[in-house]
């Protein structure tokens, strides 16, 4: 799961709290190191603000869910503080107005809502009370950062996996996404949640993941674990550290059920003493941890669509004029693909647009930043290799590693290719580049293929052909066909879902 810039470290304190366990959590107001937080979690304006919430209004309540909405009369305000029954959010808002959904407590829910600006805080609050089962187990993940992810794992005791792309489990445990209004999970504050209404016996693992964006460098992650809330035996543990490096992922708690009425236990690693540790924590760790796998996942069906359009009509302007952005030792038909792949996914400006070359009228549709979470950083997108069990990437990829590590054959009948797939020859290892990749383009009116055709200098040319007039080559290696052994297939990225089933 999920992608930053180049550049992302540092070397201040929230660096090595993040190589040595980290007991605190005081934040750094070195100004290198505040510039780079993110927005400012205050208005603009100079007049106190007023802050009005109209949801909840009060009484009495069956929902599972509590409502949170208001305004603050600053619309320059974003976000604003939710604090409820002692946890914090942060809600966004749009014009001054926040609405969001969070799961309710049994009993009584108090909501104070906080908003700022430079004159000052005000406050709102209000109290509902919810007749409903109380909650054995709540897990809530919150960002001080906007503009990055902080995703939360958890392992329950059979090591179901839930998550961002899993949802649901079978013992009954439901992940709630970040979304608010039309906005689906995008970057920044959370909350992530995580509820159990009957927790199976066993130890539940809490972890979380780090998946910085822009210039942002770190974040202060929340994590806050209550158990049977709204009950006299409720418990509640806050856990607060820095996450600062690309892709790390952090143990943050184990959690111990026992059945029987007992109480929870709660064991933070790095916080609490190892002494501390349940036995039950002791005998899991011993058989061996499920591990935090690559979350390897898929683009949405919309965000496919947007990437297919945009490679395709990338890769044809470039027949009709070379982006000056292409460099000239990168121009092959590898290069090509991995051009009109990375810049498809960039969602350029305007002014990005005039400096690759894209004429104004050539709409390139944008990737969700939800999408973008699919790659550890945005400018090493492709697969070169292995570390250990960890796949290694980088910026450069041959076309040998783009078949072999990044693009997975579907189908040698060319009549299936979509959009960017690629159509993929072999003319022998004799040869001193033996691999040779086409675009597939669908219905400009016809099937067309564009290519770049390997030379350089002056012959070097990115053509494009019609899937006919390949059909009927009057040379046979280039015939896209059952029956030509040096068409390998038709080749699609690995970020594409093969299965239509998991995606972002």
């Amino acid at each position: 799961m999920i992608p930053s810039p180049i550049g992302r470290f540092f070397v201040l304190l929230w660096l090595f709290c993040c190589w040595i366990p980290c007991a605190f959590a005081t934040t750094s107001q070195e100004p290198d190191v505040t510039i780079r937080r993110g927005a400012e979690l205050t208005g603009k304006g100079t007049k106190m603000p007023v802050v009005t919430i109209t949801q909840p209004a009060g009484g009495w309540t069956t929902s599972l869910q509590l409502e949170v909405s208001g305004t603050c009369s600053d619309p320059t305000a974003d976000p604003v503080a939710a604090n409820i029954n002692g946890v914090r959010y942060y809600l966004r808002t749009f014009a001054g107005a926040f609405s969001k959904k969070f799961p309710a407590s049994k009993g009584k829910n108090t909501v104070i809502v906080e908003c700022s600006n430079k004159a000052g805080t005000s406050r709102a609050s209000a109290m509902v009370d919810a007749v409903i089962n109380p909650i054995p187990l709540k897990v809530v993940l919150t960002s001080d950062t906007d503009g990055v992810y902080t995703d939360l794992h958890l392992y329950e005791p059979d090591r179901t996996h839930v998550y961002w792309a899993e949802t649901h489990s079978p013992s009954g445990g439901i992940f709630f996404l970040n979304k608010q209004g039309e906005s689906f999970d995008q970057p920044g504050y959370g909350p992530y949640l995580y509820v159990h209404p009957a927790p199976p016996v066993g130890v539940f693992r809490v972890d979380v993941n780090y998946w910085p964006g822009e210039a942002v460098q770190h974040t202060l992650a929340n994590l806050d674990i209550i158990t049977n809330e709204g009950l006299p035996s409720e418990s509640r543990k806050r856990v607060r550290k820095p996450l600062a490096r690309p892709g790390e992922t952090q143990t943050f708690a184990y959690i111990v059920f026992r059945g029987n009425g007992q109480v929870p236990s709660i064991f933070i690693p790095g916080q609490d003493p190892e002494s501390d540790m349940p036995e039950e924590v002791r005998a899991y760790k011993k058989q061996g941890e499920p591990k935090l796998e690559g979350d390897f996942a898929y683009l949405s069906a919309v965000d496919e669509k947007a990437l297919r359009d945009s490679v395709t009509r990338l890769a044809l302007l470039q027949a009709k004029k070379t982006s000056p952005l292409w460099e000239d030792k990168q121009r092959d038909c590898a290069g090509l693909v991995r051009f009109a792949y990375s810049r498809a996914l960039q969602n350029p400006t305007p002014a990005e647009k005039r400096k690759m070359g894209i004429p104004d009228a050539l709409h390139l549709p944008p990737v969700s930043a939800f999408a973008k979470r699919v790659f550890p950083d945005h400018s090493r997108i492709w697969q070169v290799g292995f570390e250990a069990t960890a796949p290694r990437y980088g910026a450069f990829a041959d076309a040998e590693t783009l078949i072999g590590f990044n693009f997975h054959k579907k189908t040698r009948d060319v009549t299936l290719a979509r959009d960017g797939d690629l159509l993929v020859y072999q003319k022998g290892f004799e040869e001193s580049v033996p691999y040779h990749l086409m675009i597939y383009v669908q219905n400009r009116p016809e099937n067309l293929a564009v290519y770049h055709n390997g030379a350089s200098g002056q012959e070097a040319q990115v053509r494009v052909v019609r899937l006919q007039d390949l059909m009927t080559s009057p040379d046979p290696v280039w015939i896209p066909g059952a029956d030509n052994p040096y068409f390998l297939g038709v080749y699609e990225w690995n970020r594409i879902d093969p299965q239509g089933v998991k995606v972002l």
